[in-house]
């Protein structure tokens, strides 16, 4: 309560309670009516989420609005008025006709949420009796079709055929009786009640002993003729059970073909569907009928009616659904309502099973229905009855404050403004959202119980107190500064505010406004707030999913496309884009624009290709009932995958997917199927399939391998371990055992074989488990490897010869893998290195690493030019660094031994080997060779100059000679053996 600030002298006098308690009464009738009525209405009207959001939003502002307007005006009536007297209330008689208005408005919403609850539980129950006879009809259609392709694997069935004919061709009874076993198994297992064997002429040859079959012979010659597979019935036994039966004849057979009679005690087989009620209940039933020209014949009993003398009657249900069918009125899955069989209402509908002129009804009593809906109703009725109530009570608690108001009616103005201070905190106290008012200073003058509450402080405490003793400044500062804003601007303001209180961070949708004296000047602010926590996560929730599914639509890899389908009377014609997403251009190709624009403009001559796309279309739009369906579309020569579903009446979503690359791996498997049963019959290797330790399937390859002519002379004749030589028969056994057990997981091991000559073979096994006609058996492929045998000692004869050769050399050998861009180096390879295996990787680089690098362009030149076949092989000399560094002399020797067809090469080997003592010995010769030179050219000049001295002398003794000569004396040099020299040229040293 707002402290009492008024002097002693003009205290106004206490008000009277009666009319404060009125007043508040009457908002307490308000308020009530509000929070009873107004949710359940919203939930009513709206059933979309945002809708309803936004209801609720309008709705409590609007709340907000009303109480604050009530407050503004018992505020002002506290505080502004001076004035001495008060105007006198109206004149009571004149708010009958808004009472009588306001019942009248009460009982008509309360007359149609009664109304509304009856239509939505009728409408609900319709959807359940729907669904359920939707799936019940697809269960009995998806067993019909199970018991006709039985039927057809029978007909097309080489197994039963060829067992038939060595039967009856060649007496074989042990065919005969492995038929009628396979029959009986297949009896059993699929759920026919029996089975019988007829031969061409109709004549029984074998049956079961459950039930005494027989067939009409116009029947028999139908199916015989046609060489398909006819279903006899629903008929009624002799007994009275409901029966179907399957005439199948065995078309692989040249000629008039044998009839294997499969035979379905309906009674039996559809309880289980049948008996289940369609919804929780004592009168919901399913019915079961077919429909015979203008006759319906039941196809079970009704579950309320015993079974009279003269068969089963026909509920009037039916009966008036046969006529509606025939005129067309309804259609299958429509609701009708009318009287059972028992004369009791009851709401019917009726699917058609597929394939059939079956039908199948689910039905419930109306009285069941609505009974579901009484608590609603009843909750609905009393809201109203409490509403009128509240009314009435309110418009007398109102009249009685008027008349006490009129006693009244001349007060001192402070006395008013008491009364309407109290009425004010007796208002406030009895909302339930925080309303206060402040002074301009900010100081609380008035703050009601919700929002101490709230604050988690006493009202004592808070009254004279600013937001600073109740908040966090940061919050406390942007509430004043609001405050501020309705004082500076002079008028009411609402939003949001966001604060910390006794319950944790809350948020308040806030409505402050100038609270006026009776001058119309402003002496503080009021306001109301309210807590808007839940309604504000409840859009964040909101959005976050709105977010969610545009991410799911934007990035799905799906297409999905929205579009309204366009009708012509009850015919679809064509359908309009109304939005899709990015992948719709990747799934179809059709990269431009199409919102907007009608599919018929986007695909040329679509309309007119696909009617069967534009019907489903147009069913799932006007029925609601989603399906899925694959689809060639020729115009955009892809294969796509549909699932569609109808979000509102006419519209549709197409979830597309591109299953053009599927569908060619289909094609693809049957072709590879197909060419794997070749490679089977053809392979080399033998093929097997082993049951109870004897073959089931041998293929060409396996008779081969054995020396057997054909798989009947080994096949039933022949067990495994005839094929075993003596020693190794007990471990070929235990191996196999081991693996049906499963204590292995798959088979291979060699063993000795037995040829049929006698002969012993080494044979690889490889194999596995797997299922074979319901039993275990093993599947597996052999191979014979005596020739591997022979190879593989003959291998290591030459391995050890090789390592005894590698051991005996100091040579390093290198087999370089060029695809794999790895070698293998010998240990000597690495001793020449210096480095260990685990060291490096042995690699091209590797080699690279250990040739000195002057030399490196040469050494790869060579190897270079051998790769491309310019050489026969490659051979240089190089300098190999260690691993310490070292350096040594190697002769390199390599060449290429494998090349691929285009000639690139894929292996090369070879050798290097340390010739550093040789280069050592070569080093001191050359430097030898070199000394020995130049002791060579020093003794030719010496030479050369000693003989031209006495090259000299000889010339001038010559001289001399000839001189004395011509002197007649007789030369005194006996040179007589220069002339048997010959003369060497002019211009020479000699000359």
């Amino acid at each position: 309560m707002p402290p009492d600030t008024a002097p002693l002298s003009s205290r106004p006098e206490p008000a009277n309670r009666g009319g404060i308690l009125a007043i508040v009464l009457v908002y307490a009738v308000f308020a009530a009516c509000w929070i009873l009525l107004s949710d359940k209405w919203v939930q009513i009207l709206f059933n979309d989420p945002n809708q309803i959001i936004l209801a609720s939003m309008l709705k409590g502002w609007l709340f907000v609005g009303v109480t604050s307007l009530l407050l503004y005006g018992l505020m002002l009536r506290w505080i502004g008025g001076n004035t001495t007297s008060a105007a006198l209330p109206a004149d009571s008689h004149g708010l009958g006709l808004p009472f009588l208005s306001l019942a009248a408005i009460i009982v008509m919403f309360t007359g149609a949420g009664i109304f509304h609850t009856f239509t939505q539980q009728k409408e609900e129950a319709i959807v359940r009796l729907q669904a359920d006879v939707d799936i019940k009809a697809r269960q009995i259609a998806d067993w019909l079709r199970e018991s006709q392709a039985d039927a057809d694997f029978i007909r097309t069935s080489d197994f039963f055929t060829e067992q038939f004919r060595r039967w009856q061709e060649s007496g074989d009874q042990q065919s005969g009786e492995r038929l009628q076993m396979q029959l009986e198994q297949l009896s059993r297992n699929r759920g026919f009640g029996a089975v019988v064997l007829l031969d061409p002429r109709g004549k029984k040859l074998w049956g079961n002993d459950r039930t005494p079959l027989t067939v009409a012979q116009p029947l028999q010659a139908a199916a015989s003729a046609e060489r398909i597979v006819r279903r006899v019935g629903p008929y009624r036994d002799a007994a009275g059970n409901l029966c179907l039966d399957f005439i199948t004849p065995l078309t692989t057979l040249s000629g008039p073909p044998p009839l294997v009679i499969l035979h379905v005690d309906l009674t039996d087989r559809l309880a289980p569907i049948l008996q289940t009620r369609p919804v929780p209940g004592t009168g919901g039933e399913t019915v079961l009928f077919q429909r015979n020209g203008d006759r319906v014949l039941l196809l079970d009993k009704p579950g309320h009616q015993e079974e009279t003398e003269t068969g089963l009657p026909v509920p009037m249900a039916m009966e008036k659904l046969l006529v509606e069918l025939r005129n067309n009125a309804v259609s299958p899955g429509s609701p009708i309502e009318g009287l059972d069989y028992r004369g009791i209402p009851v709401v019917a509908v009726v699917s058609a099973i597929a394939d059939t002129d079956w039908f199948l009804m689910t039905k419930l009593d109306l009285s069941e229905l609505y009974a579901e809906a009484v608590g609603d109703v009843t909750w609905t009725g009393f809201v109203g009855l409490l509403a009128l109530f509240m009314a009435g009570a309110g418009l007398y608690l109102l009249r009685q404050a008027q008349q006490l108001t009129l006693a009244q009616a001349v007060q001192q103005s402070q006395t008013e403004r008491l009364r309407a201070l109290h009425l004010l905190a007796a208002i406030a106290d009895s909302s339930e959202d925080p309303i206060f008012a402040k002074d301009l200073e900010g100081r609380y003058i008035l703050f009601n119980r919700a929002a101490s509450r709230f604050v988690g402080k006493p009202v004592e405490d808070v009254l004279g107190g600013d937001d600073r003793s109740l908040f966090p400044s940061e919050q406390a500062d942007l509430v004043m500064s609001i405050d501020r804003q309705v004082n500076a601007e002079n008028r009411t303001i609402t939003q949001e505010e966001r604060l910390n209180t006794s319950q944790g961070e809350r948020v308040f949708l806030t409505t402050k406004g100038p609270l006026r004296d009776s001058e119309d000047n402003m002496i503080g602010i009021f306001g109301i707030s309210r807590d808007i926590t839940e309604r504000k996560q409840a859009e964040a929730a909101l959005h976050t999913s709105e977010l969610n599914y545009r991410s799911l639509f934007e990035n799905m890899m799906n297409s999905v496309v929205h579009a309204r389908v366009i009708f012509q009377g009850e015919t679809p014609v064509d359908m309009e884009y109304i939005s899709t997403n990015p992948a719709f251009a990747t799934v179809t190709g059709i990269t431009e624009s199409v919102i907007g624009r009608r599919i018929s403009e986007v695909i040329p001559r679509y309309c007119e290709n696909n009617q069967e796309a534009l019907e489903l279309f147009g069913r799932v739009a006007a029925t609601g009932v989603s399906t899925s369906w694959e689809h060639y579309l020729r115009e955009l020569n892809r294969w796509f995958s549909f699932m569609i579903y109808s979000p509102n009446p006419g519209e549709i979503i197409i979830v597309t997917e591109n299953i053009t690359e599927r569908k060619q791996a289909e094609l693809a498997l049957r072709d590879s199927e197909g060419r794997f049963r070749a490679l089977v019959e053809q392979s080399l290797a033998g093929i097997y399939i082993i049951q109870d330790d004897r073959f089931r399937y041998v293929n060409p390859g396996f008779l081969t391998l054995f020396g057997y002519d054909s798989p009947e002379a080994l096949i039933d004749n022949v067990s495994v371990a005839d094929l075993v030589s003596p020693e190794n028969r007990e471990r070929v056994g235990e191996i196999m055992r081991r693996r049906i057990d499963g204590e292995v997981a798959d088979l291979h091991y060699i063993f000795v074989g037995l040829h049929r000559d006698g002969s012993r073979i080494d044979v690889e096994i490889h194999g596995r488990t797997f299922d074979y006609q319901g039993r275990p058996a093993i599947i597996g492929f052999i191979l014979n490897i005596s020739e591997r045998k022979t190879a593989e000692a003959q291998l290591r004869i030459s391995e050890e010869r090789l390592k005894l050769a590698l051991n005996a050399t100091s040579d390093g050998l290198w087999d370089w893998d060029l695809r794999s861009g790895l070698a293998y180096l010998t240990p000597h390879y690495y001793e020449m290195t210096g480095y260990l295996p685990d060291q490096v990787t042995p690699d091209f680089e590797f080699f690279k690493q250990t040739v000195h690098p002057d030399d490196l362009p040469h050494v790869l030149e060579t190897m270079e030019a051998h790769i491309q076949g310019k050489t026969p092989s490659s051979d240089f000399d190089y300098r190999l660094v260690t691993s310490s560094g070292e350096i040594k002399w190697i002769r390199g020797r390599g060449r290429v031994a494998e090349r691929d067809a285009e000639g690139a090469p894929l292996r090369m080997i070879g050798t290097i080997a340390d010739i550093s003592a040789r280069k050592a010995v070569e080093e001191a010769l050359r430097r030898q060779t070199q000394e020995l030179a130049q002791r060579n050219a020093e003794l030719e000049r010496f030479n050369r100059a000693t003989v031209g001295r006495e090259l000299d002398m000889i010339a001038l003794k010559q001289q001399v000679n000839e001189l004395s000569r011509q002197l007649g004396q007789e030369p005194p040099y006996p040179l007589a053996f220069l002339d048997a020299l010959p003369v060497p040229p002019k211009g020479t040293a000699a000359s």
